[in-house]
């Protein structure tokens, strides 16, 4: 199984081999990041968010896939770029967020729901 750190490495070989290094701007994959998000996105637009993912046909779950890998690399790529450590930046948010957010307080709010990366 690939570790982060190899999906992280094998991306940067993989600009480089192609020069992309000039290219790969935090604001160029900022953008390109939210592109991919919007056509995940796109693939749940006219849903009414019932129907499990299980259920949807093999071409949704398909270009689902790849729209995740999408997010993931420029994601991953963006880290690298600008040097956060992305494990990090989550474990940090995470224990944030769960300052913001006590279960006391927030548990079983519509208001809180989905919040988790406020």
């Amino acid at each position: 199984m690939t570790t982060l750190q190899q999906l992280i490495s094998d991306l940067e070989r993989f600009a480089t081999e192609r020069d992309w290094q000039p290219f790969h701007t935090p604001k160029n994959l900022a953008m390109a990041l939210s592109v991919e998000a919007a056509e995940l996105v796109e693939i749940f637009q006219w849903e009414d968010g019932q129907r499990p993912f299980a259920d949807y046909d093999l071409a949704q779950q398909t270009a689902t896939r790849h729209e995740v890998a999408d997010i993931l690399l420029y994601l991953l790529r963006f880290c690298s770029v600008t040097g956060i450590d992305p494990l990090a930046a989550a474990v940090e948010k995470m224990r944030l967020n769960a300052e913001k957010y006590p279960v006391e307080t927030a548990k079983g709010r519509a208001k809180q729901v989905g919040n988790v990366a406020d």
